[in-house]
């Protein structure tokens, strides 16, 4: 590049504008590098409530997290970009495991990377100097919708999404962090008003204050990075989601009256899996090959095979879905995985009928692994009870 002066703030930041518009990002904003000092207090008492389940990368320092420096130490400049990834609404269930819009298409850390380089390629000619520059999308340790709402993008909602006031909350978030000095934004501004609709009909009550989820009880967490089993007393509660849950963005103002589909192919349903798994078919999967081969190239593969299964499980016993009962009993009976085995376990015993009944029998005098034992007993217990039967030890039906 020329030796030629800095670039001046103000016209930087047009250029930046005309070039993201351009890449297709629907929002652009620009803060300081400096600390997110407020973002970074709330992440601390989150921390400390326990809120953060076992994420691991969301226990990391707050010095780290909210400071964008500790990133890149000659940041001078964060670019916040939007990207709507609103695909559209459910179309009617017909026995399928839900998927949060976000995951119908293509895996957006790649497809937002690819055009976030090419941005800042971009800038460095049309500015004539070399930038140095972190590009991400939900990949590093940045409070993202702190940054976001600096730079004017949205403000936080009740349900803790950043919300446009354009378009909604059905937005990805990328940034590029910079060491050149552009003109910032104000923050975002609004409020949800009286409205505590996300808060009032989130199947598990997750959203513990306003903009206060708590992960452990959230179907995002418990569906997508929980590694776990999901609680027992929390799965007839996780419905038919089967990937994530959007019931706290479904229900909100904004989205029913701004939400703009995407103009981005690569998150629409016809790019990727779509709205629905198919439970039966995806509860046939049997190893890791076969799983990365099914879901390659989108969000899907992130819980790993026995994650997406075990959720299929408890999507298809809160279905009653009576064409999934033969491959459930086949996952009892042949899984690999004590997490898929003992989640099929529980499924059939929703369905308490005669062929779920005879194979948990069956599994009860077969498995070794004690917590699928357990499973066993407990989906026997409730599927004698339920037939009005007193059983106080828990072993009727086991003989």
């Amino acid at each position: 590049m020329s030796s030629i002066p800095t670039p001046n703030p103000e016209e930087a930041r047009r250029i930046l504008e005309e070039r993201a518009r351009a890449a297709g990002f629907d929002l652009v904003g620009v803060t300081d590098a400096e600390p997110l000092e407020e973002g970074g207090e709330r992440l601390r008492e989150w921390q400390d409530a326990g809120m953060a389940a076992d994420m691991g990368y969301m226990h990391r320092p707050v010095e780290l997290l909210s400071n964008p420096k500790k990133l890149q130490k000659s940041a001078r400049s964060v670019v916040s970009l939007g990207v709507s990834y609103y695909p559209g609404e459910h179309p009617e269930n017909e026995g399928g495991g839900r998927v949060a819009r976000y995951a119908w298409g293509r895996d957006y850390h790649e497809v937002i990377k690819k055009r976030l380089f090419r941005l800042r390629e971009e800038l460095e000619e049309e500015l004539g100097v070399r930038i140095k520059a972190r590009g991400f999308t939900d990949a590093v340790p940045l409070l993202e919708r702190s940054a976001a709402q600096h730079a004017g993008l949205g403000f936080f909602g009740r349900n803790s999404c950043l919300i446009n006031n354009d378009i909604g909350s059905y937005f990805f978030i990328a940034d590029l962090i910079l060491d050149l000095e552009l003109e910032t934004d104000d923050p975002g501004t609004g409020t949800c008003g009286r409205c505590t609709r996300c808060m009032d009909r989130c199947p598990t009550g997750a959203i513990k204050a306003p903009g206060v989820v708590d992960a452990r009880l959230c179907i995002s967490y418990l569906t997508i990075e929980n590694r776990g089993e999901i609680p027992r007393h929390l799965r007839p509660l996780v419905g038919d989601w089967a990937f994530g849950c959007d019931v706290c963005q479904e229900v909100c103002p904004y989205n029913k009256t701004k939400a703009t589909k995407s103009h981005w192919p690569e998150f629409s349903a016809e790019s990727g899996y779509g709205p629905y798994l198919d439970i039966v078919e995806t509860l046939g999967i049997r190893d890791e090959e076969e799983f990365k081969q099914h879901f390659a190239g989108t969000p899907l593969t992130r819980p790993g095979r026995a994650g997406i299964l075990r959720n299929c499980c408890v999507a298809a016993g809160n279905l009653k879905l009576t064409v999934a009962v033969p491959v459930l009993v086949t996952a009892l009976r042949e899984d690999s995985s004590p997490l898929v085995r003992s989640h099929a376990a529980w499924a059939l015993g929703e369905f308490g009928n005669p062929e779920a009944m005879t194979a948990l029998r069956e599994a009860a005098n077969r498995e070794q692994d004690a917590r699928c034992r357990e499973e066993i007993d407990l989906a026997l217990q409730g599927a004698v009870n339920e037939e009005g039967a007193t059983d106080p030890d828990g072993t009727r039906g086991l003989e």
